[in-house]
């Protein structure tokens, strides 16, 4: 497992818009493996705007940013959706929601990017990021 832990938490105190990435080269990880990518997280109780956001994986050096955009998975941040990935607590207090999955095959050297992103034009308050989590499945 390898954890990208920010310097410092990030509190997203209050946006409209709302883009976080996370990469690491696959010189790190295990080869030929299975990843999932998992955001770190909490909610504070007044958090708003934070019921959806779409996620991403992509190899830097061979997909593009337009292409992962269009093909992004749906996640939902707050705990009370009734369907798709929502976020799951953790023993350490934080919550984690799946991102997205690779494999760290051969020939898909460099970067790997983990994205979570949202673009609509509603405010978003009441986040805190911990990092990102890649984890053999």
């Amino acid at each position: 497992m390898v954890f990208i832990r920010f310097s410092k938490v990030a509190y997203l105190a209050s946006v409209r818009q709302l883009d976080i990435r996370g990469t690491i080269g696959t010189e790190m990880l295990s080869p030929k493996t299975e990843y999932a990518t998992y955001l770190v997280l909490k909610l504070v109780n007044m958090s708003n705007g934070f019921d959806s956001a779409k996620s991403s994986i992509r190899f830097v050096n061979y997909e593009s940013e337009i292409d992962t955009e269009n093909q992004a998975n749906t996640v939902h941040l707050a705990r009370f959706q009734e369907s798709g990935d929502i976020p799951k607590m953790r023993g350490d207090g934080w919550m984690k929601v799946e991102l997205g999955c690779f494999n760290s095959k051969k020939g898909s050297d460099g970067l790997v990017e983990a994205r979570l992103f949202e673009k609509k034009h509603i405010y978003k308050c009441g986040l805190i990021i911990e990092g990102i989590e890649f984890r053999p499945k």
